[in-house]
């Protein structure tokens, strides 16, 4: 019995797995952290060489196209424009002139497989061409902005964000009287106390003589913002007209001025 107890391994089952379990735990884990670290090093490695060398041969090419699409004399200009057209016939692309400069000069270069890309680049030499960037000066500048992507998404100076819009919008209409009221019975079954003085939108029909039929009152946050961003924009419109106006009239007194 002694002998056959002897014979017997009395170590537990379950120590050896757990013990085997972890080993193997451990080992995924050192071997995927040495994955990840070789990856980020061939991720620096490839940012530091052929992506970089890649980038800047691209921006050598756009620099090109800036180059192409310099301030010319009307002549020269001329001469241009039926250079590129004529290149256009050659390829079998379809030439369109009212495009702007840039994104013929592209087309040209890159073909139109990829109208993505074309927008891209165009943008980014339009964008070179505002600024005034010198040809020398081009890769470097393309780099500072964080390459063609950022520079194609960048927004203006001027650019306001559609939320501001809506309350640019909301603001203006403090303290103005409104051009009409609306209300009948059924309507006042969807007023609401909890709704007074929070803005709605009003879904209606105009009819004949010259009322309007209501069909919903919406008062969606989404909805309400996105007439809000709407009137924004009509009144832009309206006051870039005003602006035009003026300014067309202002050069006009000029010109009598000049010729008197």
């Amino acid at each position: 019995m002694n002998a056959l107890l002897n014979a017997v391994d009395t170590t537990p089952v379950t120590t050896n797995v757990l013990l085997k379990d972890t080993a193997k735990v451990t080992n995924v884990a050192v071997g995927t952290t040495v994955a990840l670290t070789n990856m980020e090093a061939n991720r620096i490695n490839w940012e530091q060489g052929a992506y970089r060398t890649s980038n800047q041969a691209l921006y050598a090419v756009l620099g090109d196209c800036l180059a192409f699409c310099g301030d010319m004399t009307l002549p020269e200009a001329k001469q241009r424009s039926a250079s590129l057209e004529s290149f256009y016939k050659d390829r079998g692309y379809t030439y369109k002139k009212d495009l702007p400069l840039a994104t013929r000069v592209v087309r040209a270069v890159f073909g139109s497989r990829d109208r993505r890309r074309i927008s891209t680049y165009s943008l980014v030499i339009r964008q070179a061409m505002k600024e005034k960037v010198l040809i020398a000066d081009f890769s470097a500048w393309v780099e500072e902005r964080g390459g063609v992507q950022e520079i194609s998404l960048g927004k203006s100076a001027t650019y306001i964000k559609p939320a501001d819009k809506a309350e640019i919008a909301k603001s203006n209409l403090k303290g103005k009287t409104p051009i009409g009221y609306a209300k009948s019975e059924l309507l006042s079954h969807v007023a609401d106390a909890q709704y007074l003085g929070d803005m709605c939108v009003l879904l209606a029909e105009q009819q004949a003589d010259g009322s309007f039929g209501v069909y919903a009152v919406l008062r969606q946050d989404g909805l309400v913002k996105s007439a809000f961003t709407s009137l924004y924009a009509v009144g832009k419109e309206l006051e870039d007209k005003a602006k035009a106006e003026i300014k067309a009239a202002n050069d006009a007194d000029g010109a009598v001025a000049k010729s008197a």
